[in-house]
């Protein structure tokens, strides 16, 4: 009985060792308790791709440490959403329910990452022209007069992404560019 217990610590032990060096070998732990789990995530988010049980807090280590390891929760919850995309604004696009905070979370941390919002509005895009003033002003929908001269104030490249040409001009002339 004695040699039965000691085997099962040094293969916990060994385990334990293994993940926390290298988390994806977590695909090979036949025993897989929460601290294994969670050393494992903790070394590289993608480990929760091999989680067989996976729990809030899992979960939320995985995506702290990879903002992509959203990908592989099975059961999203806000909190993991927003730690998420503000790890990475990019993560946006693997939410399965998005919501105003989490948008806006999401472009605070990445303009580009408006390109997955799927209702924008004036304040997400002002949010995003901020954050990434020559590139995010390319995936407004509807651009406004105050959202472009916002990105192009920022940054005089982004006058290429202006779609309205008589709008361009005007924001030339208003800039003496």
């Amino acid at each position: 009985m004695a040699d039965y217990i000691t085997d099962i610590i040094a293969r916990y032990e060994a385990d334990f060792y293994k993940v926390k060096q290298y988390g994806l070998t977590l695909q090979v732990v036949k025993e897989q308790t929460s601290e294994v789990c969670l050393a494992a995530v903790k070394q590289t988010g993608y480990a929760l791709r091999f989680v067989n049980k996976q729990t809030p807090e899992i979960c939320l280590a995985s995506v702290k440490q990879t903002g992509y390891a959203l990908q592989f929760v099975k059961k999203q919850t806000f909190e993991v959403c927003l730690a998420a995309v503000k790890k990475n604004g990019l993560t946006l696009q693997v939410v399965n329910e998005q919501t105003p905070e989490l948008c806006l979370a999401a472009v605070k941390r990445d303009g580009l990452s408006l390109r997955f919002v799927k209702e924008q509005t004036q304040e997400l895009c002002l949010a995003a022209v901020k954050q990434n003033d020559r590139w995010a002003l390319q995936y407004v929908k509807e651009q406004t007069p105050e959202i472009c001269m916002a990105a192009v104030q920022k940054n005089i490249y982004a006058l290429q992404y202006v779609k309205d040409l008589e709008l361009k001009e005007q924001i030339r002339l208003e800039l003496n560019l």
